[in-house]
C-alpha cells in the first residue's frame, strides 16, 4: 500500500485575482480503491481594487474506484463569502455527504444549507435548506418561524398547526382541572357565606344594642368634656405662675455659670504659669554641674515657654563619690554617685 501526504503553504496573502492561499492534501491508495482528503482556501478580488471580493474555504474527503474518474463517496464542509462592494454581500454554510448512485437510491447524498444574504445596511434575510430522503428531529421542537422542505414540499404549516394544537390541548387540559378545583372551592364557599350570613344577623342585632348603650356615654362625655375644660383653665393658670418663678431661676443660674466660667479660665491662665515657671527651675537645677575634684560652686540657667528661672549649686567630688545641692525658686534638687 502507498500513502503520502502533501502541504502547500502560502504565508504572504494579499487580495488578487484567483489566488489560493492554503491548501492541505492526503491521499490513501489501496489496490482497488483511492482515498484522498483536502482543505483548500482562496481569495479573489475581481476588480483588482478591493471593491469587491470572495472567500472560500473547503475540508473534502472522497474515496474513488482505481481507473475511474468518478467518487462513490464524498463528504465535504464548505464556507464561503462574497461581497460585491456596493451593498450586497452574502455568507454561506454547507455541509454535504454522499454515495454513488445503487438500487436503494438516485441520486443518493443528504446536506445542509446555511445561508445569510444582505442587499442593503436595512435589507436582510437567512434560511436553511435541508436535502436527505428522511428528516429527523429528536427533543423539543419549535416551530415559530420554521421552514422545512422535502423536495418541492413544503409543510411549515402543518407543523405550525400541529405545534400550536398540542399546546392549545395542554393548556385546555390544564384549565379543566383548575376549573374542577374552583368549582369545589367555590361549593365550600357558599356554604361558609350561608353561615356568615346568619352570624351577621346576630351581630347587627348586638350592634343595635350597644348603638343604643354608646349614645348615653356620649352624653355622659359631654358632661366630663365640661368640666375637665375648667380644670385644664386652672391649670393652665398655675403652670403660667410657676413658669415665672423658673424662668428667674435659669436666669440666676446663667449668670452664676458664666461666673464661673471666668474664675476657671483664670485659675487655667495661673496654673500654666506655674507650670511653665517650675519647668524652667528645673531645667535650671539640671544646668548645675557636678564638680570634678573638690568642692566646686555652680549656676545654671532655665527657660520654658514664656517663662525662665535661674539656679545656684554647691557640689563636691571625691576618690570614689559626689554629691550635688542647688536651688532655683520654689525648686530644690539634690544628688550624689558613688564609684564602686
Amino acid at each position: 500500500m502507498e500513502k503520502y501526504i502533501k502541504y502547500t503553504l502560502f504565508m504572504s496573502i494579499v487580495l488578487s485575482s484567483g489566488l489560493t492561499f492554503a491548501t492541505g492534501d492526503a491521499e490513501n491508495t489501496s489496490p482497488d480503491h483511492t482515498g484522498s482528503s483536502g482543505h483548500g482556501q482562496s481569495a479573489t478580488d475581481y476588480n483588482q481594487s478591493g471593491a469587491g471580493a470572495i472567500v472560500t474555504n473547503r475540508l473534502n474527503s472522497q474515496t474513488l474506484p482505481l481507473g475511474s474518474g468518478s467518487a462513490d463517496g464524498s463528504a465535504a464542509l464548505e464556507l464561503d463569502v462574497y461581497n460585491d462592494g456596493a451593498g450586497y454581500a452574502d455568507a454561506r454554510a454547507s455541509i454535504s455527504a454522499g454515495i454513488d448512485a445503487n438500487a436503494m437510491c438516485s441520486p443518493c447524498g443528504a446536506s445542509i444549507n446555511l445561508y445569510e444574504t444582505k442587499y442593503s445596511d436595512s435589507d436582510a434575510s437567512s434560511r436553511i435548506t435541508y436535502l436527505a430522503d428522511t428528516h429527523s428531529f429528536t427533543g423539543d421542537v419549535s416551530t415559530g418561524v420554521l421552514s422545512v422542505t422535502n423536495g418541492d414540499v413544503g409543510f411549515s404549516d402543518v407543523a405550525g398547526a400541529i405545534e400550536t394544537n398540542l399546546q392549545a390541548s395542554a393548556t385546555n387540559t390544564t384549565g379543566i382541572a383548575s376549573n374542577k378545583t374552583n368549582i369545589a372551592t367555590n361549593t365550600t364557599g357558599i356554604a361558609s357565606n350561608k353561615t356568615n350570613i346568619a352570624t351577621n344577623t346576630t351581630g347587627i342585632a348586638s350592634n343595635k344594642t350597644n348603638i343604643a348603650t354608646n349614645t348615653t356615654g356620649i352624653a355622659t362625655n359631654v358632661t366630663n368634656i365640661s368640666a375637665n375644660t375648667s380644670l385644664i383653665s386652672a391649670n393652665t393658670a398655675t403652670l403660667q405662675s410657676l413658669i415665672s418663678v423658673n424662668v428667674t431661676g435659669i436666669q440666676s443660674l446663667s449668670s452664676s455659670f458664666t461666673s464661673f466660667q471666668e474664675d476657671t479660665n483664670r485659675n487655667f491662665i495661673a496654673l500654666s504659669g506655674n507650670m511653665y515657671e517650675g519647668l524652667a527651675e528645673v531645667t535650671a537645677i539640671s544646668n548645675v554641674a557636678y564638680a570634678s575634684s573638690g568642692w566646686r560652686a555652680s549656676v545654671g540657667y532655665g527657660d520654658y515657654k514664656s517663662k525662665s528661672a535661674t539656679a545656684v549649686g554647691i557640689s563636691y567630688a571625691g576618690e570614689k563619690y559626689k554629691f550635688k545641692f542647688s536651688k532655683g525658686g520654689d525648686a530644690t534638687g539634690f544628688g550624689i554617685s558613688y564609684d564602686f
